[in-house]
């Protein structure tokens, strides 16, 4: 296996394939590595709303391992002050003090090497790294012999994956590297490691924060990796260029996700009110709130996935407040509308703007009725076709969509409102019944 390079494209994880243990290293140098001089960045260091090191167990415990040993320097009481005070944290975490253990001395890991059942993630406290790439040398630790070792973009990484007996030395090695380098280095030339090569455009990306430079593009490619599952376009290119900036602020404040979810809702309600009083500068305000309350609604998942603070009532309550804004809107601006055009004084038609944004509000209701029981059957894969499957994805995906929200705009600019509300009407009481089809019971294995 010596040389050996697997191009990260290429593979797939095996079905029950897992790393259950990891060794955190947080004493400096022990890669071949260190943060250079005069920089202030270390494991403690904040990115992205977390200290590098509080990431990396929260990274490695998403990724499902079941527990971490953590190799510590100086700051072993600071760095267990972090995890204390993140409530998160569930994985069990041992200490190996540098006081007992100095990371420098082989004996160290000789003894961590009985200590481990199997293959075990080997990682620097100061990386940052994705999910699905500690999920996929889940899967390729199965088939090594002895050691896996990540390289990104060409360059060596804090990251290896290694077998117990790579790391027993049964007598001392005389070597100028650090302790672990010595032993993938003397690993490498029995042909027992294998290199792992990434980038850091690929969904298994990974970069080693070790100065503040970095630390800035590691910033950057997590809010990068943000996307959410159902977004559309004007999210994509507008709304997302926009909300990193304020998630930043967000996070900076430290507001949780559920705040920032209230928040959004407070401006979309402040919105609607304007909306309700019915002039063409009223129109104009009230969509340019909804547009940014639209913004500020990205932020919530932006926080909650930086942060590692998703969760069911999270989910729900954004889903619910979301569409009690929607609802709101639509009523105001028939409210609007109506006052705009004189009210009950000016006889006529003048009901049809209430009629219209009220058929809109029915069909929301109905929408989000049967979008519930949409993403029920999805999460329990009880569709009986792909293609029905598909359906409900497409369905789901420009359900969840903001894109009305610069439509709504376009129209207050041009002092047509009523037009939308014709076109928020007939588009929804069209989207209920085909939602409704696609999700009846004979497409379902679960009614």
């Amino acid at each position: 296996m010596m040389g050996q390079t697997i191009p990260n494209e290429q593979l797939a994880v095996p079905a029950g394939s897992s790393l259950v243990s990891a060794i955190v290293i947080a004493a400096p140098g022990i890669f071949g590595s260190a943060s250079p001089v005069g920089q202030t960045v270390g494991p403690l260091t904040v990115v992205g709303g977390l200290p590098l090191f509080v990431r990396v167990i929260l990274t490695l415990q998403r990724a499902g391992v079941q527990s971490v040993t953590v190799v510590a320097g100086d700051d072993e009481l600071q760095l267990k002050r972090a995890l204390a005070g993140n409530p998160r944290i569930t994985v069990p975490v041992r200490w190996w003090p540098a006081r007992e253990f100095p990371a420098n001395d082989y004996t160290t890991w000789d003894a961590l090497a009985h200590e481990m059942k199997g293959a075990c993630v080997v990682v620097g406290a100061q990386m940052v790294l994705s999910r699905q790439l500690l999920e996929v040398l889940a899967g390729e630790a199965a088939a090594a012999a002895g050691a896996l070792t990540v390289v990104c973009d060409g360059r060596a990484t804090d990251l290896a994956v290694v077998q117990p007996v790579l790391l027993r030395v049964a007598t001392p090695i005389k070597s100028e590297s650090p302790p672990l380098q010595a032993l993938l280095g003397r690993a490498q030339a029995d042909g027992l490691v294998t290199t792992f090569e990434t980038s850091v455009t690929s969904r298994c990306w990974c970069l080693r924060v070790d100065d503040l430079d970095s630390a800035t593009r590691a910033k950057e490619k997590l809010f990068a990796s943000l996307r959410g599952q159902y977004e559309g376009f004007v999210d994509t290119y507008f709304n997302r260029k926009i909300s990193a900036l304020l998630s930043q602020m967000f996070l900076a404040l430290h507001l949780s996700p559920n705040a920032i979810t209230l928040v959004a809702t407070a401006v979309g309600m402040l919105a609607a009110a304007v909306f309700s009083v019915g002039t063409y500068a009223a129109g104009i305000i009230g969509a340019v709130l909804f547009q940014l309350s639209a913004i500020i609604d990205c932020c919530d998942g932006e926080v909650a996935r930086l942060t590692f603070a998703e969760s069911p009532f999270g989910e729900q309550l954004d889903i619910m407040t979301d569409n009690l804004v929607h609802m709101a809107i639509f009523g105001a601006i028939g409210l609007g509308v109506f006052r705009a055009h004189g009210g009950w004084s000016s006889g006529g038609t003048v009901w049809l703007p209430l009629a219209l944004s009220s058929a809109a509000v029915f069909a929301n209701i109905v929408s989000l009725w049967l979008m519930t029981r949409a993403k029920t059957a999805q999460a329990q894969n009880a569709w009986r076709t792909p293609e029905q499957a598909a359906r409900a994805e497409f369905i789901l995906k420009n359900m969840a969509s903001r894109d009305f929200s610069i439509l709504l705009l376009a129209f207050a600019v041009i002092g047509k409102l009523e037009w939308f509300l014709w076109l928020a009407a007939i588009g929804a009481n069209l989207f209920w019944p085909m939602l409704a089809w696609v999700i009846r019971p004979s497409a379902t294995t679960r009614a």
